[in-house]
């Protein structure tokens, strides 16, 4: 049976609307091939899960190129994880692009359609949060409420990206930096206040934090961090270090652990960022989901990338 090929665009993911010379380069890469070729813009929140699912459900084996950001990547995936004949890639034209980075320093190949017509397969793990899949990371607490508030603030006139950024962390760091959780991973409790909590299928997220450098999507584990709760001189001291995947060098503040399934129970409703997309709930269970979700990446990429893996448990 022929595969078709869907594009699902995002036209507001990144700084500029990339969607015309996107579909150019589809168009080029396709052209003089016997392939069955489509797109679809998005236009609001759900549309790519929308459009995956439509195409989906008429049974035909489908690859599925979601172009935008990693909030795009996890719409597609949401449309995809119920569908064994549908895998899934990602050109990330957004303004983080983190999932992709699990691929090393040439993931880069991502970025040109024409790679991904002759690509490799594998199957990696998903996450399941509150009746949503995910393929990266899940996190609650001061970075979660950093991040996406900066949504909030980029509505202002005359306020950029990195500004946005700027007010959402001085909001944030006033209105206070750790919250009370009831914490559980496969059984083991934890009780009181932390800074943030982080469930890592992926490496990394927020623009370019690097929590979890020997997270490997398809081993079967979440890597997960809990951040005790801090002063916010000690926050502004350690963060540097935990974007730069050296959270094992504070075992006095950052809990590492390795598992399946983490519950967050709340003190109130909590903003919650899975894969850059919000979620608000009190009560977070992320765990590993029995679906597997196929991925597809440019045949000039290995995968895993030892340089991403095996350096780190050598060392």
């Amino acid at each position: 049976m022929t595969t078709r090929h869907l594009f699902v665009i995002n036209p507001a993911a990144g700084k500029t609307d990339r969607s015309r010379a996107l579909l150019k380069q589809a168009e080029e890469s396709f052209s003089g091939k016997s392939l069955d070729f489509s797109s679809v813009l998005t236009k609001g929140r759900g549309d790519a899960t929308l459009a995956v699912q439509r195409e989906a459900e008429r049974g035909i084996p489908l690859r599925v190129y979601a172009c935008g950001g990693d909030g795009t990547l996890n719409e597609a995936v949401n449309g995809a994880a119920l569908y064994p004949h549908v895998a899934i890639t990602h050109i990330p034209i957004g303004s983080g692009n983190d999932f992709v980075k699990v691929f090393g320093p040439d993931a880069a190949a991502f970025f040109t359609p024409e790679q991904l017509l002759d690509a490799e397969e594998t199957e990696l793990d998903l996450m399941e949060c509150n009746g949503r899949f995910a393929v990266n990371i899940c996190s609650v607490g001061l970075d979660a409420r950093i991040g996406l508030g900066m949504v909030d603030f980029k509505r202002l006139p005359f306020v950029s990206g990195t500004m946005a950024y700027q007010l959402s962390l001085l909001s944030n760091f006033i209105k206070g930096i750790h919250r009370p959780y009831e914490v559980e991973v496969d059984g083991q409790r934890f009780s009181g206040d932390f800074t943030l909590l982080c469930a890592c299928n992926g490496q990394w997220y927020g623009g370019g934090f690097h929590p979890a450098p020997e997270a490997r999507p398809d081993d079967g584990l979440l890597d997960l961090l809990i951040v005790k709760a801090v002063s916010r001189l000690t926050a502004i001291r350690v963060v540097k270090h935990y974007a730069q995947g050296r959270a094992k060098d504070y075992p006095h503040i950052i809990t590492s652990l390795r598992g399946r399934e983490m519950r967050i129970l709340c003190d109130r409703e909590s903003r919650v960022n899975l894969d850059g997309e919000e979620i608000r709930a009190k009560e977070i269970t992320c765990k590993l989901s029995d679906r597997k979700l196929r991925f597809f990446y440019p045949k000039c990429l290995s995968w895993p990338p030892p340089s991403q893996y095996d350096i780190h448990r050598n060392s």
